[in-house]
């Protein structure tokens, strides 16, 4: 029921024009292709996720982590932890990680790096690393002891990781949603200081602001971070993967002129927060797409899955509004990716400009926030407008409903102006809590409407002071009071006769016909 979106509490009329589940879509494929989750469906898949679930435990024990791995330097650390460069080497046997890590003359290959190894074959990794400084095979190191300052344990085994690089798997899923949760608090931060400032804007109190945009702010990130588990899953899958071919070609189409290749450049350059340019660029940028649309599908289907349930199981919206709501949002989230793109475009070439350098990532961040706010918000209002034109929502529907029964039930309990004020307090609240759409799921909505409203009538009712009526002798005294009142007023009035009127009836009493 688009006009009661407000189950969570959100007020219609202080909800303001902006819509911050718009940058949800966008923020999840964005985030979702600075990992190499596009490697997990490969021959090393279980290395490449090995690599992000121990780079993201490091980044949630709180140390300085940069994946410089992804440059692919020959013999290059993967990446660097507090300054320690680490090498990680994931292997179905402590035999095949410890010779991946040397050369075809035996020698260690990654001088002045640490080996990270599975969890589970740490310790004989250790002990045969021993064995081969004691054979010389460890360039600059003789002491044995060494060993364990080479070999580093890593946080995950071998069979965890392999599970983190295939979709359907428990632990595929826990390293989703630890990825995708800090998206989902930064979203759902900044869902709450838009609808905070809107609240406020609109004449809420500060208290109210709070536990509305609170709401939002808790919703929005719950839909971030569904979102997000949803759509790394099934980008683990190869048929999805496939997707980039597809895409790669309509950006390498796009990049054909210098206008579509500046664009491409920029779109990967604040996407990466680094300057990209050709292939490098067109890849991204490709791999963005089909991210994009992986998750703005996944974003509009999670969107849509409490509208279904009321319209297929609940009855208490119809299946029209359904539709409705569903091309709203899908077009507000459409909007979103697409002002994302040109929003970061352009911002990361007006951050460049005037930061060189650091100007580049700011200025791509926040123009694809203000992107995607804005399209996205006009791709939704814009679409629901254009339906309004062919369908009513169903809460106009219940509003006329409404509006029907409560002078009548008011003029029932003869209500007072001091209790109509807490009337329209008590629908306020009702209607939030989705009065709407329990009418309408009643199919006899003025019945179902009177049944809640009478109570509350009747209980205003009960509180109004008791009134006793007078004895007759005070009110034969009254109605005395009142004929007297009356006498006089009649009395003055004679005497207020103009004197022509008086000589005029005098001139009549002395000549009678």
């Amino acid at each position: 029921m688009e006009g009661e979106k407000n189950d969570a509490g959100l007020q219609p009329a202080a909800q303001g024009p902006v819509k911050p589940e718009a940058i949800v879509a966008p923020h999840v494929a964005h985030g979702v292709e600075l990992t190499q989750i596009n490697k997990f469906h490969t021959k090393g898949g279980t290395g490449f996720a090995a690599e992000e679930a121990n780079a993201l435990a490091d980044k949630f024990a709180g140390r300085k982590v940069e994946q410089v791995g992804t440059n692919n330097t020959l013999d290059g650390a993967d990446r660097i932890v507090d300054g320690v460069p680490i090498q990680t080497k994931y292997y179905p046997t402590t035999k095949a990680t410890m010779e991946s890590a040397f050369g075809a003359d035996g020698s260690y290959r990654y001088t002045n790096q640490r080996l990270e190894v599975p969890a589970d074959q740490y310790e004989v990794c250790v002990q045969q690393m021993r064995e081969r400084i004691v054979n010389g095979k460890v360039p600059g190191v003789t002491d044995p002891d060494k060993a364990t300052e080479i070999v580093q344990k890593g946080k995950v085994t071998y069979q965890q990781a392999r599970n983190i690089a295939r979709a359907g798997t428990i632990d595929g899923l826990i390293y989703d949603a630890k990825t995708r949760a800090v998206s989902a608090a930064f979203v759902g931060g900044l869902s709450f200081a838009i609808q905070f400032a809107q609240l406020k804007w609109n004449g809420a109190s500060t208290k109210e602001a709070l536990r509305e945009a609170s709401l939002t702010g808790l919703g929005t990130g719950a839909l971030t971070l569904t979102a997000g588990v949803i759509t790394s899953q099934v980008l683990r899958t190869k048929a999805v993967a496939i997707g980039v071919v597809f895409a790669r070609d309509t950006v390498r189409t796009i990049s054909s002129t210098q206008f579509g290749r500046a664009v491409v450049t920029k779109i990967a350059q604040a996407s990466l927060g680094k300057a990209v340019y050709g292939g490098a660029a067109i890849n991204h940028v490709a791999k963005l797409a089909r991210s994009n649309v992986v998750s703005g599908v996944v974003v509009t289907a999670v969107m849509a899955t409490p509208d279904f349930y009321r319209a297929a199981f609940a009855g208490s919206i119809s299946w029209k509004q359904f539709g409705k709501n569903l091309a709203s949002n899908g077009a507000g989230v459409a909007g979103g990716i697409g002002g994302w793109m040109g929003g970061a475009a352009a911002g990361a070439t007006i951050g460049t400009a005037v930061f060189p350098g650091v100007g580049t990532t700011i200025g791509g961040i926040a123009g694809g926030i203000i992107g995607s706010l804005g399209i996205g918000t006009l791709a939704g209002y814009g679409t629901k407008k254009a339906m309004d034109q062919f369908v009513d929502d169903d809460a106009i529907e219940m509003i006329a409903v409404l509006n029907e029964r409560l002078p009548e039930i008011a003029s029932e309990y003869l209500v007072t102006e001091n209790e109509f004020e807490q009337i329209v307090e008590f629908l306020k609240a009702e209607i939030r809590s989705g009065l709407l759409r329990e009418m309408y799921a009643s199919k006899k909505p003025a019945e179902f409407f009177d049944a809640r409203f009478a109570p509350f009538c009747g209980e205003l009712a009960k509180r109004r002071e008791r009134i006793a009526l007078p004895a007759l002798s005070e009110l034969d005294e009254a109605v005395a009071e009142i004929i007297d009142e009356a006498v006089q007023a009649a009395s003055q009035e004679d005497h207020q006769v103009s004197p022509g009127k008086q000589q005029v009836a005098r001139v009549s009493e002395a000549h009678p016909g």
